[in-house]
């Protein structure tokens, strides 16, 4: 069975015989191949139409590479020539620095020669200055102050502790006071120690004028028994004025009043002065001094009634007054030691303020040196701590270099630890210091000789103006 099929083809296009006169599965079969190998032809040629074209381009491509590579290699080429001539040049101009370089160094070593050379003489100026004001500073504290003493009250102790027998420690204590009467008064001293019924020292003022000395060296008070028997001795000898029963380390039983003074009157008119722990004073012969007035009254009248009357009578009446008298004198001859010894303070002070301005002048002088004489990595390392400012909030010196070498260290390693701005614990700075290898009183006493006294207040557990990192 047949179908009719229409088929467009171009016109004036003349169908072959084939396909009118052969079998219609035969034409189908033709059409069939006919389509197939259109279909193949098509394909084989788009795709050899592609690889040519392809072809074509890759070459245009390279052509165009090549031709931009000729550009590139052409502009390379002027630029390493460019690049020749400018390192030609550079070369010119290093040739040329390193000879004025060389000019330089020979020229800064004739410099370094001649301010080392310089600086020798100047330092040998100013150590013949130095040695002419340490002469006068010396002389001036000779004038001043004058030979050093030493305590007799220590020297006493260390003596004393090493007596065996109380016979030995008694006359110790008889030649000191003799010593410290000879300085304090003006009068002959006897030892009469030896003799039966006296006492152990008689003081000679003047004619008529006697008075006996009781020294007693105990460890223990001295008791009610001595101060009778030293009565008695007074009773047995008419001719003395008067006496003193002294206790060098201990107080007197009966007699301890304030100042360590108290004074008493016999029958017969005459005084017996008490004076306790004597040794316990700081200046004993100005201590004894302070009694001369006392004497000098006593001497300006005549001697004492020998029998009770109304004289005896107002006479102890008053011995009181005359006991207050004589505290009130030593307390005012006491406030004048104690202002003369405020002053020499006050020179020490302004002796040692003079020592640290030396000292703080040697330390320029050294620094000084050590940047002329040094090597170069020394200079460096001075001038970095001579130009290093600090805070003046935070520190008392402006510059790292006004402080001493231990002072340096810390301040550089508290700068490395700590920023500016807010405050730190005290604690952790110590606990940071101490392990850095700084002593904890060194750090504490920081705060008087490093930092300002409104950075680190007295007690306060912060400081203002850093913070730990």
């Amino acid at each position: 069975m047949a179908y009719t099929v229409s088929v467009r083809v171009p016109e004036g296009y003349k169908l072959p015989t084939f396909y009118e006169t052969e079998d219609p599965n035969k034409v189908s079969m033709a059409l069939t191949l006919g389509a197939e190998a259109y279909a193949t032809l098509q394909g084989t040629a788009i795709k050899t139409v592609r690889n040519e074209s392809h072809a074509d381009a890759l070459k245009g491509f390279r052509a165009e590479f090549a031709y931009e590579m000729d550009v590139y290699r052409g502009q390379a080429e002027e630029q390493i020539r460019r690049l020749r001539q400018e390192k030609k040049r550079v070369e010119e101009v290093s040739a040329a620095g390193a000879t004025r370089i060389e000019a330089l160094e020979q020229s800064a070593s004739a410099v370094r020669s001649s301010s080392k050379a310089e600086a020798r003489e100047s330092f040998e100026e100013l150590l013949k200055a130095k040695d002419v004001q340490i002469g006068q500073l010396q002389r001036t504290i000779e004038t001043q102050f004058g030979a050093v003493t030493t305590r007799m009250d220590t020297l006493h102790s260390s003596i004393t502790k090493s007596f065996s027998s109380s016979k030995e420690k008694g006359a110790f204590g008889e030649s000191f006071t003799e010593s410290m009467l000879k300085k304090a008064f003006d009068c002959d001293i006897q030892s009469i120690s030896k003799d039966a019924n006296t006492s152990d020292i008689r003081m000679i003022r003047g004619a008529e004028q006697e008075y006996f000395w009781e020294v007693k060296n105990y460890t223990r008070m001295v008791t009610t028994e001595e101060v009778e028997k030293f009565r008695r001795d007074l009773r047995l000898h008419p001719s003395i004025r008067g006496g003193c029963l002294v206790s060098l380390r201990t107080g007197i039983v009966g007699k301890a009043r304030g100042g360590d003074i108290d004074i008493e009157f016999l029958k017969d008119g005459r005084f017996i002065l008490f004076l306790s722990n004597l040794l316990a004073r700081e200046d004993i012969v100005f201590y004894l001094q302070t009694l001369r007035p006392f004497f000098q009254v006593i001497e300006m009248y005549s001697k004492p009634v020998k029998e009770e009357s109304e004289a005896i009578r107002n006479m102890e009446l008053r011995a009181s007054l005359i006991t207050n008298l004589m505290r009130n004198h030593m307390a005012s001859v006491a406030k004048h030691r104690n202002s003369l010894i405020s002053h020499k303070k006050r020179m020490d002070g302004m002796f040692a303020e003079f020592q640290s301005y030396i000292l703080e002048a040697e330390a320029q002088v050294q620094t000084m040196l050590r940047v002329t004489l040094g090597t170069d990595e020394e200079s460096e390392e001075v001038l970095k701590d001579v130009e290093t400012e600090l805070p003046a909030a935070i520190f008392q010196k402006p510059r790292l270099a006004d402080y001493d070498e231990r002072a340096r260290k810390f301040i550089a390693w508290f700068l490395e630890s700590a920023e500016a701005g807010g405050q730190m614990e005290t604690k952790d700075m110590i606990d940071r210091g101490r392990a850095a290898g700084f002593a904890e009183k060194f750090l504490r006493d920081t705060r008087e000789d490093v930092f300002q006294p409104t950075a680190w207040v007295k007690g306060s557990r912060v400081l203002l103006g850093y913070r730990l990192r």
